[in-house]
């Protein structure tokens, strides 16, 4: 990103942020709640890829295919998702993660 005259922006030389993680939850469950844990911030769904605004950066969001654990007679859904951060600070990922956690929490104790 770079202003009219050339200067780089900021964003520019701040480090991507990039991990996976294993979600208990089907295909159905992550768009379902998505809208939630994706708050104030803009977004858009290109099949399984999410793609959201964070303030000055963006957020590229993957859910992988879907799969399922047995566990005995149990069967657990599961996914791989991937979050790939761009301009975005550390801790602002850490507070939009925070939120997207929580929203997709379910009951239990």
């Amino acid at each position: 990103m770079c202003l009219r005259y050339g200067h780089p922006l900021p964003v520019d030389s701040i480090p991507d942020i990039s991990y996976s993680a294993e979600m208990g939850l089907t295909h159905a469950d992550f768009f379902r709640y998505l809208p939630s844990a994706m708050g104030q911030h803009l977004y858009r769904i290109e099949g399984n890829t999410v793609h959201g605004e964070i303030e000055q950066g963006r957020v590229e969001i993957i859910i992988g295919k879907q799969q399922e654990r047995r566990i005995a007679l149990m069967r657990i859904p599961y996914a791989l998702v991937s979050f790939h951060f761009q301009g975005v600070t550390s801790e602002q990922q850490q507070r939009f993660k925070a939120n997207f956690d929580l929203r997709f929490q379910r009951g239990g104790g």
